[in-house]
């Protein structure tokens, strides 16, 4: 079975200057069995929103 866990990071940056290029990295260690990444969301600000999924992404019961 799946299970799905959400992280989030933050990082401060010199407001003074504009970012040209983020490099971002994943680097796992020390499992077993399979990793998916479903989605990545980079946003401005000193507050992470949750992210909410679209109601055509929701499985509805009566979905077959």
């Amino acid at each position: 079975m799946s299970s799905f866990q959400p992280f989030q990071k933050s990082f401060a940056s010199n407001s003074g200057k504009n970012v040209k290029k983020i490099d971002l990295r994943l680097v796992v260690s020390d499992v077993t069995g399979k990793i998916q990444i479903t989605d990545m969301m980079l946003q401005g600000g000193s507050i992470a929103t949750v992210w909410t999924g679209h109601a055509s992404e929701i499985q509805w019961s009566f979905d077959g």
